[in-house]
């Protein structure tokens, strides 16, 4: 659960309706909501590798979630 009450998750229901980042009728249950951007507008987003820890195997970011 998202510790909100419900009229609050309608309300956010309804913001991202207006946003065009669901379709969404308000008469439907949240669960018939239909995502179509799933992610944040104008926000930079850095290609650049994380750091951290790789695998010596081939070093893609998929090694971690295998082999540790």
């Amino acid at each position: 659960m998202s510790g909100r009450r419900p009229a609050e998750i309608i309300k956010g229901f309804k913001a991202l309706e207006a946003e065009q980042y669901i379709i969404w009728e308000s008469s439907a249950p949240i669960e018939m909501a239909v995502i179509i951007e799933g992610w944040e507008r104008n926000v930079p987003y850095d290609t650049a590798p994380q750091g951290g820890a790789q695998s010596a195997r081939s070093g893609t970011d998929i090694d971690y979630w295998l082999y540790h």
